[in-house]
């Protein structure tokens, strides 16, 4: 299914903001059919129905009609336009057709998770969890709360590449629980710093940013479900330039084998030359209209000038002298470079 809004932004005057409020402009949501080949996957495109779709409304309104699916001109139905049509009608009395495109649609909305690791909520003590915070202060709790099964694999895991990081050799990355009655639990490291002496045991206070960042991430990637999407801005940040392509190697390894999808954002030179040639596919440049001032999103692969660009160099090496955003005619004022 495939769900599509448009809102209207807020409306400027002389006087300053009229209407700082957003408001539905537009919504539709449509079933895809495709068809099937012999070895079972999707081939070309055989129908679309169109489960709602919205009539144009002015842009004052205050409500605008929403027509649901019933094999003619659709039954209309007044709604809001405040919010999105699409979770109006969640928990109403639907057509089986419509109810099943919605769920579809609300069961993916709910399986992106939106992390920004804040390192400094990290290194406390924190309670037994099933699901990471969007912070990640949690992560202790998350991985003692583990089965007994499922948790010796998720610490070799983080301990394989968390040994990798620009630190003294780390021998077991773990969480333990603590107190009298062990509902609450801290993140632990042991370090090898001298060869016959006693191993040392480092808990999430003596952690280096970098290193609290990486393990959240490779902790998402790890406890997420498969084919949720896991948003994480600014990816590397707190990451030495030297660990570029560990992380790329993690998040494509981990991500792949679990099925998590990635939305990734990044300034960092280093990052982007660890990308290469071959994941210029998935590299989208945020820039500003210079017209409008809104925010636009180009495909890398869409730049007209890129194969002139990249004969002069990487792409990290482009974007921190400015080459790539020149090359968008018109679009001068950039924001920033997402990988996804």
């Amino acid at each position: 299914c495939r769900d599509e809004r448009r809102r209207n932004p807020p409306t400027l005057g002389g006087g300053g903001c009229q209407d700082n409020r957003c408001q539905v402009q537009a919504e539709q949501l449509s079933r895809l059919r495709y068809r099937q080949g012999k070895d079972g996957t999707r081939k070309s495109l055989a129908g679309e129905i169109q489960l709602l779709r919205t009539d144009s409304c002015e842009p004052d309104a205050p409500s605008l009609t929403a027509r649901l699916y019933n094999e003619k001109q659709g039954s209309p139905r007044q709604l809001s336009r405040s919010h999105a049509v699409l979770f109006q009608l969640v928990g109403q009395k639907l057509r089986q057709e419509i109810h099943d495109g919605v769920t579809a649609v609300m069961d993916t909305l709910r399986n992106i998770f939106i992390l920004d690791p804040i390192p400094s909520h990290m290194r406390g003590f924190s309670p037994l969890a099933e699901q990471l915070a969007p912070d990640a202060s949690n992560i202790a709790g998350v991985l003692a709360a583990l089965s007994d099964d499922t948790r010796p694999l998720i610490e070799a895991t983080l301990t394989r590449y968390a040994r990798q990081l620009p630190e003294r050799d780390i021998l077991r990355v773990y969480a333990e629980t603590v107190g009298k009655f062990n509902s609450d639990a801290m993140l632990y490291c042991e370090e090898n710093w001298h060869p016959g002496l006693p191993v040392p045991t480092v808990d999430a206070r003596g952690m280096s940013d970098g290193t609290l960042r990486f393990l959240a991430i490779l902790t998402a990637l790890l406890t997420r479900p498969a084919g949720s999407l896991l948003v994480i801005e600014e990816v590397d940040n707190g990451l030495h330039p030297s660990r570029a392509q560990l992380l790329l190697d993690m998040l494509s390894t981990v991500g792949g084998e679990r099925q998590v999808d990635l939305l990734l954002t990044t300034h960092n030179p280093a990052l982007l030359d660890s990308m290469g040639v071959a994941m210029s596919p998935f590299i989208t440049v945020t820039h500003r209209d210079d017209t409008t001032g809104a925010s636009m999103l180009t495909l890398l692969e869409d730049i007209a000038q890129l194969p002139k660009l990249l004969g002069q160099g990487p792409i990290g090496y482009l974007s921190s002298r400015g080459e790539i955003e020149r090359s968008l005619a018109g679009q001068t004022d950039t924001a920033g470079v997402e990988h996804g």
